[in-house]
């Protein structure tokens, strides 16, 4: 009997992540692209920006799932304000390594191959760990920032064999302001088939939740780090043109 549970237990823990190996698939959920929400359906209603800035609330709320999507997929979207600049947001969410800190459930992300877009974005692929009780999983990410569109974009790295079945999400920081900014997030998974379903609504509520709640946190330390390694700055000083001009009046 303690054998069986052994060799149980073996299985659920055993991973089937392989860089040397493509995944099973190309995608089977259809793909967010860089751009302004509307484009990846995340409207937002006058009236909803103004509740959003007098209350400053965030909720990640879950979307139906397509009739076409496998079962036991999981979606869900948020939109917040942040009291940050848009720049101090984008260098919380290209931080890949620091992600542990940031959503929950991840415990590990290595980027393992980086490469410029045409437009002067960045392809980032990564590889990511994470825990789900005595579940251990590994996928691979390719991650697409395009700074232009204010937008990233993500899927699986279908060169690679991951783990989960499939995953892909969208991120896009619209300032507001010169030191607040409106951050949009939606994502789309499926983890694999062999783990429970009340595991994985566990793991995507806390994963999701985490990676909105905790957004504003990590962007306060990510803003002291930038501030520490500036230590302190020089007055900007005017230009000849603004010195001429205030001359001539």
């Amino acid at each position: 009997m303690r054998l069986l549970l052994l060799l149980a237990s073996t299985t659920l823990l055993c991973r089937a992540e392989d860089a040397n190996r493509p995944h099973t698939h190309r995608g089977t959920f259809k793909r967010y692209t860089n751009g302004p929400p509307k484009a990846n359906g995340m409207s937002l209603s006058a009236a909803r920006r103004r509740r959003l800035k007098d209350a400053k609330d965030c909720s990640v709320e879950s979307l139906p799932v397509s009739p076409t999507s496998p079962k036991g997929t999981m979606r869900c979207s948020s939109v917040q304000l942040v009291d940050f600049p848009a720049s101090t947001v984008w260098d919380v969410l290209l931080d890949y390594p620091n992600y542990p800190r940031f959503v929950g459930g991840i415990t590990a992300v290595k980027p393992y191959s980086n490469r410029p877009t045409l437009t002067g974005g960045k392809v980032t692929c990564a590889k990511y760990q994470v825990s789900l009780g005595l579940y251990k999983l590994k996928y691979f990410v390719e991650h697409k920032y395009e700074p232009l569109q204010k937008s990233m974009v993500w899927s699986l790295d279908y060169t690679r064999l991951s783990d989960i079945f499939d995953s892909v999400g969208y991120w896009y920081v619209e300032p507001d302001g010169a030191d607040r900014s409106i951050v949009y997030y939606t994502q789309c998974t499926l983890l694999p088939a062999w783990i429970p379903l009340p595991l994985k609504k566990t793991f995507t509520t806390v994963a999701m939740n985490s990676a909105t709640a905790k957004l504003a946190p990590a962007c306060a330390e990510a803003q002291e780090k930038s501030r520490a390694k500036g230590g302190l700055r020089l007055p900007r000083l005017p230009s000849a043109e603004s010195v001429l001009k205030r001359f001539s009046k």
